[in-house]
C-alpha cells in the first residue's frame, strides 16, 4: 500500500490508511510505503516495532528538503507530492526486487489528482477510492465572498482539465487492475473524462459505537445540533447559520461547532449578526478521541460541505445515532438514506437554508421522528463498518488480479439505477 500518511489519529486520510492496512494484514502480508508515520512514534525503529504484531510493515519515505519547500509554497503543494511519488516508485522498485508484490493499492491520498506511479511494476494495481474531482455549486460562489469564489472557480475549471487531459492521471487510469470511485458522482466524471467504468466504495469507513443507543423522543430539553469540519469556505457553516435565525422563535436549540480554521473570526461575527450566537459553543478541534463524546452528545448532525468526497463526521454521526441533516449531494447523497436522514435540496442557497431551517424544526416538533431516525442511523453505520469495508475490498483485489490476467475481461458496470445503499458485493455476482 501507498499512502502519503499513516495514523489513526492525524486526519481522515491517514486513518483510513491505517484501517485499510489493518484489515488487509487479515489475509495478507501487508507493507506500507509512506511519508509520514504515526504521529506518536520516536523514531523508525519504533514505529516498525509497534506494528508488528499487527502484520503490517512501514517503510517511511520522509518528504525531502525540496519537497518539503514546495508543499510549504503556495500553488506548488501537489508538485512536491508528485516528486515524492517519484521517490516512492523508486523505493517500491527496490523492494519489489528484493521480496516481490503479489499486488499494489494506492490509498490516500484519495484525490485523483497525482496518482502513484506504481502502476508501472507490472503487478495487479488497485487505485482509490479516488475523490476531489466534486466542483464547488457555481449557485453558491456569492455565498462565500469574492477572493473565495474566484479561488474556487480557478479550481473547477483546473479540476476539469487536469481530470481531462493529465497524462498522468490517465495512464494510472487506464493500466489499474481496478478503479474504485469514492462516490456515485465522482464514478460518472471518472467515466466520462477518463474513460473508465470504475467501481464505487466509499472512501472511509467507521466503527461501531460500543454505547450508541437510539435517541429518546423526550422533548424536554432543546435540540442538540453538531456540525463539524475545516473551517473553510467550502465548508458552508453560514448556511446552517441562516438557517437557525429564520427558526420560529418557539424553537430550542443548542449548536455544538467541532472545528477550527481560517474563517472561524468571520463566522462568529456573522452569528453574531443574526442573533444566534447565545445558543452556539465553538469547542475547538481536540485529538480523535477527544471529538468522538460530541457525536454522542448530538441528537442530529448539520452537514454543509458545498465540496466534499464524502465526509467522516457522516458516519461518526451516524455510528452515534445522530441523524443527518445534510445537502443531497456528493458523497452525502450517497450515505444518507431515508432511514437515517433528511436530505436538503443543493440547488440553490435559497432552497438549502430553508431545507435546514424546516428539517431542524421538524425535529424539535417531532421528537418521535428524532428517535426513528436516530435508530436508523445506527443500523445504516453498520453498512459502512470496516470490517464490512475489508469483505468489499477482498472482492476488489480478486477483481483486479482477475483482470490483470487478462487484459481484455469486460469491465464490471455501475448498477443502475444508482441506489444509495452501495451494495457492492452485488457488483461481483
Amino acid at each position: 500500500m501507498t499512502a502519503y500518511h499513516y495514523d489513526r489519529a492525524y486526519s481522515m486520510e491517514s486513518r483510513l490508511t491505517w484501517q485499510r492496512a489493518r484489515s488487509a494484514a487479515s489475509d495478507y502480508d501487508v507493507t506500507v510505503l509512506c511519508a509520514r508515520p504515526p504521529i506518536d512514534a520516536d523514531d523508525l525503529a519504533n514505529v516498525a516495532s509497534s506494528f508488528k504484531d499487527s502484520g503490517v510493515s512501514i517503510e517511511l519515505l520522509p518528504l525531502n528538503r525540496v519537497e518539503r519547500a514546495l508543499m510549504a509554497t503556495p500553488g506548488l503543494y501537489y508538485l512536491g507530492y508528485r516528486l515524492w511519488h517519484r521517490r516512492a516508485f523508486q523505493h517500491a522498485q527496490v523492494l519489489h526486487a528484493e521480496r516481490p508484490f503479489s499486488l499494489v493499492h494506492h490509498v490516500s491520498f484519495c484525490g485523483y489528482r497525482e496518482p502513484s506511479d506504481c502502476w508501472k511494476l507490472g503487478v495487479p494495481f488497485v487505485w482509490g477510492p479516488v475523490g476531489g474531482t466534486q466542483p464547488f455549486p457555481r449557485a453558491f460562489l456569492g455565498e462565500i465572498g469574492r477572493s473565495d469564489a474566484l479561488r474556487e472557480v480557478v479550481r473547477n475549471v483546473a479540476n476539469g482539465l487536469q481530470l481531462r487531459f493529465d497524462p498522468r492521471v490517465r495512464r494510472a487510469a487506464q493500466h489499474s487492475g481496478c478503479v474504485l470511485a469514492a462516490n456515485r458522482a465522482v464514478a460518472n466524471d471518472l467515466a466520462g473524462a477518463l474513460k473508465i467504468q470504475p467501481l464505487v466504495q466509499l472512501e472511509t469507513g467507521v466503527d461501531a459505537f460500543a454505547q450508541a443507543a437510539p435517541r429518546t423522543a423526550d422533548d424536554s430539553r432543546p435540540l442538540r445540533i453538531l456540525w463539524a469540519g475545516r473551517l473553510q469556505p467550502w465548508k458552508g457553516l453560514p448556511l446552517l447559520l441562516k438557517a437557525l435565525a429564520a427558526l420560529p422563535s418557539d424553537v430550542r436549540y443548542q449548536l455544538r461547532i467541532l472545528g477550527q480554521g481560517p474563517c472561524e473570526s468571520r463566522w462568529r461575527r456573522l452569528a453574531d449578526e443574526l442573533g444566534v450566537a447565545a445558543n452556539i459553543e465553538w469547542v475547538g478541534w481536540p485529538a480523535y478521541d477527544g471529538q468522538l463524546p460530541f457525536y454522542a452528545w448530538a441528537d442530529l448532525f448539520a452537514f454543509t460541505s458545498l465540496r466534499d468526497t464524502s465526509g467522516t463526521g457522516l458516519l461518526e454521526a451516524l455510528a452515534a445515532g445522530a441523524p443527518i441533516v445534510g445537502l443531497d449531494h456528493q458523497g452525502a447523497a450517497d450515505v444518507m438514506t431515508p432511514r437515517c436522514a433528511l436530505a436538503v435540496d443543493a440547488a440553490t442557497p435559497r432552497s438549502a437554508i430553508e431545507g435546514f431551517r424546516a428539517a431542524i424544526e421538524k425535529l424539535a416538533a417531532d421528537r418521535q421522528l428524532l428517535a426513528t431516525l436516530s435508530a436508523g442511523a445506527i443500523q445504516r453505520a453498520r453498512d459502512f463498518a470496516w470490517a464490512r469495508q475489508w469483505t468489499v475490498l477482498k472482492q476488489v483485489y480478486a477483481e483486479a488480479e482477475r483482470r490483470s490476467a487478462s487484459p481484455q475481461a469486460v469491465t464490471p458496470v455501475i448498477p443502475e439505477p444508482a441506489v444509495r445503499e452501495l451494495e457492492l458485493v452485488e457488483t461481483f455476482s
